[in-house]
């Protein structure tokens, strides 16, 4: 099946919870016709610079392909460790070659603000992403990332409400068209 591209840089979607699911949702529509958010190395960078993760990085066509490679064994191995079941031996050796890599190291300004540097910004930020991969699967989050109730998107947040029982990736989005298709469903209905 050939993946559908969005260049668009609100095609983003962030404020899932944690930056590593961010980072899987750069590959969306996994339930159906696959989206691919991350398309080209410019799409990477703004990525990465949305994301906070590197700015000023310029990424080429070798890590778009690494950043695909890891996101895809990120997304396997979190879904192993969702189902209680063993992970791909190939996709750990993966995840933990790319934690072991430099990140980038905290830096004050002239303005005492913090920056962040490092040899090659890029792949220091994949290298952040799959440290952080490690602690979301092995910490307490892991039983907090739900599904989105919507049967067509494939987006993974944290839910970090007080009763745990959040149902949308996003109430702006998914949310808001499940209310609006139960409002025109009774619309529609005899008894109105």
């Amino acid at each position: 099946m050939i993946a559908r591209t969005a260049t668009d840089r609100h095609e983003f979607r962030f404020g899932l919870g944690h930056p590593v699911l961010e980072f899987l949702a750069t590959q969306a529509g996994r339930r159906g016709e696959p989206l691919e958010r991350l398309a080209t190395p410019d799409d990477l960078t703004r990525w990465l610079a949305l994301s906070r993760l590197a700015e000023g990085a310029r990424c080429d066509v070798a890590l778009l392909a690494d950043a695909h490679e890891l996101r895809e064994a990120i997304y396997r191995v979190l879904a192993a460790a969702r189902d209680r079941r063993r992970p791909d031996g190939d996709d750990l050796r993966l995840l933990n070659e790319w934690a072991r890599q430099p990140t980038p190291s905290p830096q004050l300004d002239a303005t005492m603000g913090l920056t962040l540097a490092g040899p090659d910004p890029g792949r220091a930020a994949l290298a952040t992403l799959a440290r952080a991969a490690i602690a979301l699967v092995a910490g307490p989050e892991l039983s907090r990332i739900r599904n989105c109730a919507n049967p067509t998107c494939s987006l993974m947040y944290i839910d970090r409400s007080r009763p745990g029982r959040r149902r949308w990736c996003s109430m702006e989005r998914c949310g808001n068209r499940a209310k609006t298709a139960r409002y025109r469903q009774r619309r529609r209905s005899p008894d109105h």
